[in-house]
């Protein structure tokens, strides 16, 4: 096994993969006295067939629209939705749905994958909020359904197609209807 640091934008090789790792808004700790001294990021790895973003935990910030400038052609983009209220405290390092598809647009991606929502309590947000505001945010910009997508838990999709790769699993449960 084997680790290799990166900085912002430096890119290594893992076989097939050309993975870079490129910036995010958020903060770090590795330690009780280490805040914010190493960087924190999301990366994009460009395989053979795709190439796909992970932003990692991040908030809104202008840093997207570059991301997409120097990778064009995203195919996916894997964006977090949860973990955004009380805005006051958690906007510097987390995203909202509708944040999580204006950093969608500022990609340029092609599908929205929709992450960090779900799991844990983590917030004052409902933990089913999250799919039901970015179902509401797709509609208000006249998304297309296959382009933005929660996936449930286990289910997997193909970049070239969204097709399930389960089929009747959870492949066909689409989003949560927003609330009236």
């Amino acid at each position: 096994l084997f680790c290799t640091e990166l900085g912002w934008w430096e890119t290594a090789r893992v076989g097939d993969l050309r993975v870079t790792f490129v910036p995010a808004q958020h903060w770090s700790r590795r330690g009780l006295l280490d805040g914010n001294e190493t960087l924190w990021g999301g990366f994009v790895i460009e395989g053979t067939a795709a190439t796909v973003y992970h932003s990692g935990d991040t908030a809104w910030f202008e840093g997207f629209a570059e991301i997409g400038r120097r990778f064009p052609g995203l195919d996916a983009a894997l964006l977090p939705i949860g973990a955004y209220d009380p805005a006051w405290f958690m906007e510097r390092q987390h995203m909202n749905p509708e944040q999580a598809l204006a950093a969608f647009q500022a990609l340029g991606a092609r599908t929205f994958l929709a992450m960090h929502w779900g799991t844990f309590k983590l917030t004052d947000a409902p933990l089913d909020e999250p799919p039901r505001r970015l179902e509401a945010e797709r509609l208000r910009l006249g998304l297309a359904p296959e382009r933005v997508r929660a996936l449930a838990v286990g289910q997997t999709i193909e970049l070239d197609g969204v097709v399930p790769a389960v089929p009747g699993a959870h492949g066909d449960r689409p989003l949560p209807k927003p609330s009236a």
